[in-house]
């Protein structure tokens, strides 16, 4: 729906790190941001939706006939902005003598990148306090976060096939998985509070990324087939 989308668009402009092109400048020049969202007026959203013959009253009309209020459109507007366009999550990029670490550090700097120039990619930060009270959010969120949780799949299987991973007995693909998307969240958070001098393609997040996947997994694989926990395994050391 026009007006579903026009938010959408709005939101993405939002969230850019910078105005993509002068349309957007155009849309962004008169907001203020107060809170999150507050910015998102049903009044820009009518004005900005594809034109209508019988003009503006009319697309008023429309509008707030589907929604009584701006609270019940902006609930399926988020929804709308979450699942109209996913980050796409790159396949591995790897070779046959491709070693362990360079691997990790693959596969990290493409989930990064891409994530990072995805706008909805903040959205999901911006929104995550409002989830436990809207679950209709949550929903909306799942494809996303099942893309990623495939994408570490397919590199703890491509890692086990070559290397007979064994865990330690606290953890679990899922529990690691999980781990290992929370570390991705903040990442992406971090790469957004840089410095506003920095060079955004000079930045070095995807490398410590990398090596934060390496230390966890040094911790949570049994490399020794110890069967000892990690909590175990770092006393016996100390």
């Amino acid at each position: 729906m026009g007006f579903l989308s026009v938010a959408a668009d709005l939101m993405d402009a939002y969230l850019q790190a910078e105005p993509i092109g002068h349309r957007q400048s155009q849309q962004l020049g008169h907001f203020t941001f107060p809170t999150a969202l507050e910015w998102l007026r049903t009044d820009d959203v009518i004005r900005l939706a594809p034109k209508w013959s019988s003009g503006e009253a009319a697309r008023r009309r429309a509008f707030f006939s589907r929604w009584p209020t701006r609270d019940a459109f902006l609930a399926d507007a988020v929804v709308y902005a979450l699942l109209r366009e996913q980050p796409e999550i790159p396949t591995q990029r790897h070779a046959g003598d491709t070693s362990m670490s360079q691997l990790i550090g693959h596969v990290t700097e493409d989930l990064l990148t891409s994530l990072v120039q995805h706008p909805r990619s903040y959205l999901v930060l911006h929104l995550g306090p409002l989830l436990p009270r809207h679950p209709e959010l949550t929903r909306a969120l799942s494809p996303g976060s099942h893309e990623a949780t495939r994408a570490w799949l397919r590199l703890y299987h491509m890692l086990s096939d070559q290397h007979d991973l064994v865990l330690r007995p606290e953890w679990t693909f899922k529990r690691l998985a999980s781990v290992l998307q929370a570390m991705l969240d903040g990442f992406v958070l971090r790469y957004r509070l840089r410095p506003g001098g920095h060079p955004r393609h000079s930045w070095k997040e995807a490398n410590i990324l990398a090596d934060a996947v390496v230390a966890l997994l040094l911790g949570a694989v049994d490399w020794n087939l110890s069967g000892q926990s990690g909590r175990e395994a770092l006393d016996s050391l100390t």
